[in-house]
């Protein structure tokens, strides 16, 4: 792995610190981890733009952490530019921001293009080549940390009935129903795309990787309808470390030996960061399970020893949602063994 620079050390410190503090609040707060409030997804200033998963959850939990009203973010630079300059002594939250300037032949690491010469190749010729990414890391400041409530008041506040906390988007019970439908249909497209979602009399929720199917107790077993919802997404999550999927070292048996004990705790802290990610998309504040509560002294002595963790739980927690997207979308996840013998043939 690359030899990371000081600022990048500094952004995985500061990134580590965000997610040990709102793990840690968990313990006394009921298991309430990420947007207890109810803000809507990250979004770039005034542009609306989403941002990746990743970098979604320590905008949020930089939000969190410092009572802003939205996940509403801007760079110092296009603050001052507006006239809405940052306050003074205030400390922003580190961007990963990614570049794919250059793309390597997979079978020639010495052949290496730029992005221009890869644009003009065929469909067929791209498959040959990966990008190779270049990292950069910017830092974003809520607009609660800058001018702007006294500057336009007006946009301000526009801003938060849009993407605001529940109180201000006026969120209540009726929005709560209007969710529901679009729950199902995304419970559904996964069903049918990912792993099959099962009702589960048991009255325990799980995934079975031998049958690779997801089993959840019936929604009035859970005492709130978001303990269900994100009950379901950790399932979900599960499901996308298959042997056949993105093989995640806490989902998969070597030649009949389980996953070791700290893989599978790892795997836990990636389904409850994952499913969060998912709640915080649909406004839904995120709460660690009852199980997972009593893991987080080893996550965080974990995330302090191994400098190296943070990283992979972005590589983790990205893919697993980007498989999560495709189903989404109605694409059909296969087995590695299917997409690659077709390849063959």
């Amino acid at each position: 792995m690359k030899e990371k620079s000081q600022f990048e050390k500094n952004a995985a410190d500061k990134q580590v610190e965000l997610l040990s503090g709102a793990l840690n609040g968990a313990v006394s707060a009921g298991g309430h981890w990420l947007n207890a409030t109810g803000k809507g997804y990250p979004k770039f200033y005034p542009a609306g733009v989403a941002v990746s998963p990743f970098n979604a959850l320590f905008m949020a939990l930089h939000s969190d952490k410092h009572g802003c009203k939205s996940n509403l973010f801007t760079l110092y630079s296009e603050a001052k530019a507006r006239g809405e300059s940052v306050k003074e002594h205030e400390k922003g939250v580190p961007f990963l921001f990614y570049n794919w300037n250059k793309y390597v032949n997979r079978n020639n690491p010495n052949e290496v293009i730029s992005r221009d010469d890869y644009q003009k190749l065929s469909p067929e010729e791209k498959n040959r080549y990966k990008g190779v990414h270049n990292r950069e890391i910017r830092t974003l400041f809520n607009i609660d940390q800058t001018l702007l409530p006294h500057v336009d008041r007006k946009a301000y506040d526009d801003a938060l009935a849009k993407y605001g906390n529940s109180v201000e988007q006026g969120f209540g019970e009726k929005e709560l129903r209007e969710l529901r439908p679009k729950f199902n249909a995304f419970v559904q497209s996964i069903s049918r795309n990912l792993a099959p979602v099962r009702t589960d009399g048991s009255g325990v929720a799980h995934y079975d990787s031998q049958k690779d199917a997801i089993y959840i107790p019936r929604q009035k077993d859970f005492a709130h309808y978001t303990d269900y919802a994100q009950e379901t997404l950790r399932q979900i999550i599960a499901a996308t470390g298959h042997q056949q999927r993105l093989a995640r070292e806490g989902m998969v048996m070597k030649n009949g030996i389980p996953p070791t004990e700290d893989a599978v705790k790892q795997e836990r802290l990636i389904a409850e960061i994952a499913s969060g990610i998912k709640m915080l998309e649909m406004g839904l504040p995120a709460r660690l399970s009852d199980e997972s509560v009593k893991l987080v002294d080893y996550w965080n002595r974990e995330l302090k020893e191994n400098p190296c963790l943070i990283d992979a739980i972005e590589s983790d927690v990205n893919n697993a949602l980007e498989v999560i997207r495709k189903a989404e979308r109605g694409e059909k996840i296969e087995y590695a063994t299917y997409r690659n013998h077709r390849q063959t043939e």
